[in-house]
């Protein structure tokens, strides 16, 4: 569902003598995008130019409060079934292109000003005020509603069996998350067990079918 369907509400209050006090209490205007039809048009280096151009609005409106905000570099290198990362360390954003190319409108609309959203926390809150904070707390919520007008949602919608080499979600008592690629997914309905590390249970599943969308964490 896009941000433009959904009501964005801001929940969070910052001191003012807080590095986002400046984004108020009212929630921003979603960035202007292409319709679906014309973004499932572009060809693979019109869709990466446009990637880039999203990047660089979400940064400039960042920048129109925090001047000092870093640029990161931009790579389409991800893999898997995660959609986005950003690393204030190594200065850059990295995005899957297959999840790209599969769900276009979906994700220039929502994951890049997430990915966004996480750099301006690293940088304004973070690395500035030397401080740590959780990675989809109250600094990254605010940020999207108040910057970029998008539902601070942690996980996405995108169908990810054909980007993810490891689609087969199994199960065990602790509750960890277990990926098995499609040739250890066929041993275990032969037979073979395979337990928790970290719990020793026996891992039970599998507990999706790959063929249907799946949200995972960005």
């Amino acid at each position: 569902m896009s941000s433009s369907t959904r009501r964005v509400v801001s929940r969070h209050r910052f001191a003012p003598d807080h590095a986002l006090a400046c984004l108020g209490e009212t929630p921003a205007t979603p960035l202007p995008l292409a319709d679906a039809a014309a973004l499932e048009a572009l060809t693979a280096p019109a869709l990466h130019a446009t990637l880039e151009a999203q990047v660089l609005a979400c940064l400039a409106r960042a920048r129109a409060l925090f001047p000092e905000l870093r640029m990161p570099s931009v790579s389409c290198r991800l893999k898997g079934r995660t959609a986005g990362t950003a690393d204030s360390a190594r200065q850059r954003l990295r995005f899957n292109w297959q999840l790209l190319s599969e769900n276009r409108h979906h994700f220039l609309s929502q994951t890049v000003p997430h990915e966004v959203a996480h750099w301006v926390v690293m940088e304004v809150v973070e690395r500035a005020g030397k401080t740590r904070v959780k990675p989809h707390g109250p600094e990254w919520q605010q940020v999207m509603t108040n910057l970029y007008g998008i539902p601070p949602e942690v996980t996405h919608r995108m169908d990810v069996s054909t980007a993810s080499p490891t689609p087969w979600a199994y199960g065990c008592g602790c509750d960890t998350a277990h990926y098995f690629s499609s040739r250890r997914h066929a041993n275990a309905q032969r037979g073979h067990r395979y337990r928790c590390r970290r719990c020793g249970q026996e891992l039970s599943g599998p507990l999706n079918d790959p063929a249907r969308n799946a949200s995972t964490a960005r």
